[in-house]
């Protein structure tokens, strides 16, 4: 009987088997679809943290719990003149043509290797001089047409051509031959000299679309881009306004290991405004969603407002492993009167720094004696005294050099006045405003021509300025060529504002390009740091150790909230439109109550 039972049980089982596999299709294709809706939606991916740190596929920084979807919007500082970061090449546009164009290769987020981009494996050469990229056969543009090493050729075409304004780039590029196409999938690049930076000098060569552009005129590509390889589009520019990015559901890379559970917005908005204080009112209105704080008055003064004490907007300070850059005012050395170092110097003894920190920004800064702060410990060179406001010395220096006080109190030198005008479009002018009164004081005519963003871009590419202040960045791989080579000072376009040109610095520099170690390239630079101090190309500032930031509680984020290396536009990134906390928060404007507290400080921790 129990037999019987048995083969009974079983037959029931085959013919239910047989049931589903004849009338399977449809249920099949619903299956289908409720598995591509995973894909595009990860938060019904049950996937544990700590496999992903584990799997070095797996970008450590992405969050499993994140969800596509929702809108992000943020401020995109003043109109920029143009989008093409190679035509102009501003952070902002390093952010735009990171979301539009994929590169072969790219630096790992949180440890110094490389991870494939349009390239899923590439070959060195012994002597370091060779590289073989052999681009993914997925790899597509957003036309649907292939992704090619024609495309890569064309980028270092575009690049060294000369009619296009793309000098910042023929600094590293112009040591390589042009990239050879063995096959449709297979490029190879060869070094004319040896560089520690030859690698991602190769690796860094992204696709251009060689099917679109190869007829047009590369310096008028400026605000469209309709054929692109990254994870987003270009949606509206609305010139002076915003720029809108949507996200593309077919991106051909969205699906790999390292990318899930990033780009998650479907649509990013950048709006312009040059006044950071307009910047905040409109933030209070959730006309922007987040918007980091780089004025520390603003910071103390201006961001303890309503929807922050009642925790509608999170007020953040985040500390991680930023690279250091720095910030200073360009002294234009192309000029006849900037060219003794004595008026350079004396111009660093007119600025009273200490005051400024204390009285305008809070103490809220380390100042600046190093154009490579993070090389040192606490940021500052300790071979180098921090910079001291002396009026007297600056006198001393001034009179040395022949500038001489006449009756009306002015200093003259050849009978001509010593004249010093402030470039600028930013709209806060109380720093300038102190540094033009002690100018004065001593008998310089010192003032300030306060201009538009794209009238002052193009200035500095035609070097008719006498002073600007500039910020720069750092990145984890330091080359100093672009900013203090000698060949680079008339470029048009160059990221040498001061036009240095120093025989010492060239030379530290071509030590540099040959030293595969990062320690001793490392010390090179601080010898670079030691000269750039006794020649004074820039009057030196003050730097932040931390990223100030200010968003509506409505976001889900990594416990790092950004990444390891990156400053607010990592966010674009790694964060998501979380609609549980959006709920929330609309109930809590709605009632006038408060949401829970929230840390007000997060450390990036190894």
């Amino acid at each position: 009987m129990k037999k019987t039972i048995i083969i009974l049980f079983i037959v029931i089982i085959l013919l239910i088997v047989i049931f589903i596999s004849r009338c399977g299709n449809k249920p099949a294709e619903k299956s289908a679809a409720k598995k591509k809706s995973v894909q595009e939606n990860h938060s019904t991916v049950q996937t544990e943290k700590k496999i992903i740190d584990r799997d070095p596929d797996w970008d450590p920084i992405a969050d499993p719990r994140a969800v596509k979807g929702g809108s992000y919007t943020t401020w995109g500082g003043p109109a920029p003149k143009s989008l093409n970061y190679w035509l102009a090449t501003t952070t902002f546009n390093s952010q735009i043509a990171g979301l539009l164009f994929d590169g072969l290769v790219s630096l790992h987020s949180t440890r110094n290797e490389e991870v494939g981009g349009l390239a899923d494996r590439w070959e060195i050469s012994d002597d370091k001089k060779t590289f073989t990229f052999h681009i993914k056969e997925r790899a597509v543009w957003s036309d649907g047409k292939p992704v090619t090493s024609e495309d890569i050729q064309f980028y270092y075409d575009v690049i060294m051509d000369p009619a296009n304004l793309t000098s910042p780039f023929r600094v590293s590029m112009k040591r390589f031959d042009r990239p050879e196409v063995l096959d449709s999938k297979t490029i190879r690049m060869t070094a004319k000299e040896s560089h520690w930076n030859n690698f991602w000098t190769a690796a860094g060569m992204t696709a251009f679309p060689k099917h679109v552009w190869e007829d047009v005129d590369f310096n008028k590509q400026n605000f469209e881009f309709p054929v692109v390889s990254g994870p987003y589009r270009i949606k509206e520019v609305k010139k002076n306004r915003y720029v809108a990015l949507e996200r593309r559901k077919d991106w051909w890379a969205k699906d790999e290991k390292y990318n899930l559970f990033k780009y998650n917005f479907d649509e990013i908005k950048y709006r312009f405004t040059e006044d950071r204080i307009k910047a905040l009112e409109l933030f209070k209105k959730e006309q922007f969603d987040a918007y980091a704080i780089y004025t520390s008055s603003i910071w103390m003064k201006q961001t303890n407002f309503d929807q922050v004490k009642k925790n509608w907007v999170i007020r953040q300070k985040i500390y991680n492993m930023e690279p250091k850059g720095f910030q200073g005012i360009a002294m234009n050395l192309r000029r006849e009167k900037f060219q003794d170092v004595r008026l350079r110097r004396a111009l660093c003894f007119l600025i009273n720094l200490r005051l400024m920190n204390k009285k305008l920004m809070y103490d809220q800064y380390f100042l600046l004696n190093s154009y490579y702060p993070d090389l040192y410990p606490d940021n500052i060179n300790p071979e180098i005294p921090v910079q001291e406001y002396n009026p007297d010395k600056a006198r001393a220096l001034l009179d040395e050099a022949g500038w001489k006080v006449g009756d009306d109190g002015l200093l003259r030198k050849d009978g001509e006045k010593l004249k010093i005008t402030f470039m600028t479009f930013s709209a806060d002018l109380r720093h300038l405003t102190v540094y033009m009164e002690d100018l004065k004081k001593v008998g310089i005519d010192a003032g300030i021509e306060r201009l538009d963003a794209p009238t002052v871009f193009k200035r500095l590419d035609t070097f008719d300025f006498d002073m600007y202040w500039s910020a720069w960045g750092a990145s984890r791989l330091r080359d100093p060529e672009s900013l203090w080579s000698s060949e680079t000072a008339g470029h048009k376009g160059t990221n040498n504002y001061p036009g240095v040109e120093d025989k010492i610095i060239d030379r530290l520099i071509e030590q540099q390009k040959t030293e595969m170690s990062l320690d001793k390239r490392n010390e090179i630079l601080k010898k670079i740091d030691t000269r750039l101090n006794e020649i004074v190309p820039y009057v030196l500032l003050w730097q932040a150790a931390y990223t100030r930031l200010l968003y509506w509680n409505k976001f889900g984020t990594p416990d790092t909230v950004l990444d390891k290396y990156n400053r607010e536009d990592s966010a674009i990134v790694y964060c998501w439109h979380d609609k549980d906390k959006d709920k929330a928060l609309r109930e809590a404007q709605r009632s006038n109550t408060v949401l829970p507290a929230y840390e007000a400080e997060i450390h990036y921790k190894e």
